[in-house]
């Protein structure tokens, strides 16, 4: 059978979906619910003149159609705007077409990564239902919440608007607003009805609910869906998490430490456990980065620190930070300083750090300041060169195949061996020459600056080396968001593009997210060719600039811009062959969760836990509930214990119209805001011309958006990161540094982009 109707429905029918079955039961239970039906399947002839004859003895109204998937508007997931709505529909053409739409629209991208991402299903696989429902032409529309899905208190809210609900749902009316205790009645409609009517309904399904209704040109009320809240969590649990978190830090630190983030800005969302625990380790006694800080002359973390299992990377509020508190000691020895937040970190002395050891100490750990520094400045060269040969031998012991079924072939016992080979040697020997990279990239930059520094004023530098970013690099990100575009574009190179770049892909730093070889045909979006964006060559325009600068320094400033350009240049090459053997990690520990049966709950347990076969699920669901929560708290990059409380509890007095961070590449846009938390579930075909794309953070596994982008605003990222230099490639205006960006902003809103002078501006 094909077609039910509201009145036949019964509990034995929940293969309906949310959204058919609970209209059929509440139309059941003598709720005032407009009439209508349910489709399993596109209908045949003869159900087509059932259909039309049902339309005819209702006195043809309109008709709204609407999707009701199996899953689809549940506790967990609310499928919001994945699939397609049809309203006012009023002739036999058009149902037909809006029904044969509606089905359809389970496989567009944004629907389908929505399943396969939340519910592990390909949509070809999903049940798809559609619903028929008589439109009600509404004098008032809203919404009750049984709770407040905000606090999670149990308190009802009523919101409404005069006229269709869409424009509630989308944003575009801002709604009258009804709280219990607070306002409980109106003149506008009987606002009892509304809620009485809530209530009950809450009380016949036995879950808190959310209940879009309308009231007709008659003054009728009438119930139009109702579905569970999601994401009840709310901000009384949030609250009870910020304060836990506060209390473990106040017991475990002194109040003057210090943290930064800037390091791991590409984590947009905090990270897994798996991801965590192996980049925690990489930071710790005998590992990757302390090798890098004693290549370079420094001390290293081995001297200094006692604890074997420590590590100089922390989670803040389930964020990665370094703790910058712990640093000086690990470079110079100990020293009478401490860091201070002074528009970043800043060395200060500290009287109370004077004892016996320090003052000692304190003439070896200034000439070992003095001899790294005079290394930095005159060894640069060897070690790049030291470097290029590094990877020249990783990129060729490190060949991993592009096959990520290649681990089921492996007995248990090998698969373990092989997941502790891996991720020990990606924490303790891969990373060294990455980070010597960045810290041989933070002194050059900064050297630079510092030669600039009569030449031009402080702001005029920091456009001009933005400038020389954007039109003199020439790195393998760049070419492969070129090949990707090619790939997008040509059936025909997905398949060379993926062998050569699969194992890269949205948010590729955090384990738990699929690479470009495992979504295949997901991995693209449709580009139109005239969007198709390219960069030519134009580095020597760089060293003409720079010869051209009033100042018997120019020769040496051409010197470091070239030193720079080649660091950066070669940190995208160690980035791409680095993130090949990553990649296996992630594989690796799908083939562990596949045979013990615990699916993507494998990320949140830890490598050690892996390896000892300590298979927690509740433990796991626990971190990655606790992981959820985190992401609605903002944290600046560079945070203090001290300060820390008041930060995160700070709230905005007055409306903000304009906003100033840091300009990440020049230009000048005016645009209209997409907002992007989760790349995988996004559908561009809808984008304006003008999108401005507004994200936490991006990474270049982020491509296909960027190519659908006019302008870039994110929370975090600075001048050097990836997402600086993909926008500078493409000739995109970007900003940072703008707090909350993905929460202040909405889809819609029109803004000015003004990457010269890092400033956004609502219109």
């Amino acid at each position: 059978m094909t077609i039910y109707y509201f009145d036949k429905i019964t509990n034995d029918h929940k293969f309906l979906g949310g959204k058919g079955f609970t209209l059929g039961l509440m139309k059941n239970a003598g709720f005032p619910v407009p009439d209508g039906l349910v489709l399993t399947e596109p209908p045949t002839d003869d159900e087509w003149n059932d259909i039309f004859s049902w339309w005819t003895k209702s006195a043809f109204p309109k008709i709204a159609i609407r999707s009701s998937a199996v899953g689809e508007d549940s506790g967990e997931h609310s499928f919001a705007g994945q699939n397609s709505t049809y309203l006012n529909i009023n002739s036999e053409s058009g149902i037909k077409s809006s029904v044969n739409n509606c089905f359809l629209s389970m496989h567009k991208k944004s629907s389908a990564l929505y399943r396969e991402h939340f519910l592990n299903e390909k949509s070809s696989d999903a049940k798809m239902n559609v619903v028929l429902q008589v439109m009600v032409e509404p004098k008032f529309s809203g919404v009750f919440f049984s709770v407040d899905p905000r606090t999670n208190e149990e308190k009802w809210i009523v919101e409404a608007i005069e006229g269709l609900g869409e424009d509630l749902v989308s944003g575009k009316k801002t709604p009258w607003h009804f709280e219990h205790n607070k306002v409980e009645t109106t003149n506008l409609f009987n606002l009892k009805e509304v809620v009485n009517a809530g209530v009950s309904i809450r009380n016949f399904f036995d879950y808190q609910i959310d209940m879009e209704w309308a009231i007709d040109q008659n003054n009728k009320f009438q119930v139009l869906q109702a579905r569970p809240i999601t994401a009840l969590s709310g901000k009384s649990e949030e609250k009870r998490f910020i304060s836990d978190e506060l209390n473990r830090l106040m017991k475990t630190y002194s109040s003057d430490t210090l943290w930064d983030g800037s390091t791991f800005s590409e984590w947009g969302a905090p990270p897994s456990e798996l991801t965590f625990s192996i980049w925690k380790k990489a930071f710790s006694k005998n590992q990757a980065f302390s090798k890098a800080l004693q290549k370079l002359g420094y001390i290293g973390i081995d001297k200094e620190l006692s604890n074997e299992t420590h590590s100089v990377l922390e989670k803040i509020f389930n964020r990665p930070y370094i703790n910058i508190s712990m640093l000086a000691p690990l470079y110079f020895g100990p020293m009478p300083y401490r860091f201070e937040d002074k528009n970043g970190p800043q060395l200060k002395f500290d009287f109370s750090k004077m004892n016996i050891k320090t003052v000692l100490l304190t003439p070896l750990t200034i000439a070992r300041m003095i001899r790294v520094s005079f290394h930095l400045s005159t060894q640069r060269k060897e070690w790049l060169s030291e470097c290029n040969r590094e990877l020249t031998i990783f990129s060729g012991h490190s060949f991993r195949v592009s096959d990520n079924q290649y681990y089921q072939k492996f007995s248990n016992e090998d698969l373990f061996k092989i997941f502790e080979q891996e991720t020990r040697a990606f924490y303790s020997d891969h990373l060294i020459w990455p980070l010597v990279l960045v810290t041989l990239i933070q002194s050059t930059t900064q050297s630079l600056k510092t030669l600039l520094k009569n030449v031009l004023s402080e702001k005029e530098i920091e456009q001009k080396i933005n400038h020389w970013l954007g039109v003199g690099l020439h790195s393998v990100t760049m070419d492969m968001n070129r090949e990707y575009a090619e790939a997008s574009n040509d059936l025909q190179q997905r398949t060379h593009f993926l062998h050569k770049y699969g194992h890269r892909g949205p948010g590729e730093l955090e384990l738990s997210n699929p690479r470009w070889l495992e979504l295949g045909k997901n991995s693209f979006f449709k580009i139109n060719k005239v969007e198709k964006k390219t960069v030519t060559e134009k580095s020597d325009i760089v060293v003409e600039e720079i010869r051209q600068l009033k100042t018997y320094k120019a020769q040496v400033i051409e010197k470091e811009w070239l030193l720079l350009r080649e660091m950066l240049e070669l940190r995208e090459k160690w980035k791409m062959s680095l993130l090949s053997p990553y990649s296996h990690i992630r594989y690796i520990a799908l083939e562990i969760a596949k045979r013990n049966d615990i699916q993507n709950d494998i990320f949140w347990l830890t490598d050690e836990e892996i390896l000892k076969k300590d298979f927690n699920r509740p433990l796991a669901q626990i971190r990655k509930h606790k992981m959820e929560l985190s992401k609605a708290i903002y944290l600046p990059t560079v945070v203090s214990l001290f300060s820390l409380e008041k930060i995160l509890n700070k709230k905005e007095s007055k409306t903000i119209t304009s906003f100033t961070g840091e300009a990440l590449s020049p230009g000048l846009v005016f645009g209209e805001v997409r907002v992007v938390n989760n790349v995988e579930n996004i559908n561009t075909e809808d984008w304006p011309e003008n999108t401005i794309l507004v994200a936490e953070s991006t990474d270049p596994g982020w491509t296909g958006l960027f190519l659908k982008s006019k302008a870039i605003v994110v929370e975090k990222g600075g001048v050097l990161s990836h997402c600086a230099i993909v926008a500078r490639e493409m000739s995109l205006p970007a900003v940072s540094g703008i707090k909350q960006c993905h929460f202040r902003f909405k889809d819609g809103d029109k803004i000015w982009v003004d990457g010269n002078n890092g400033r956004i501006s609502l219109a």
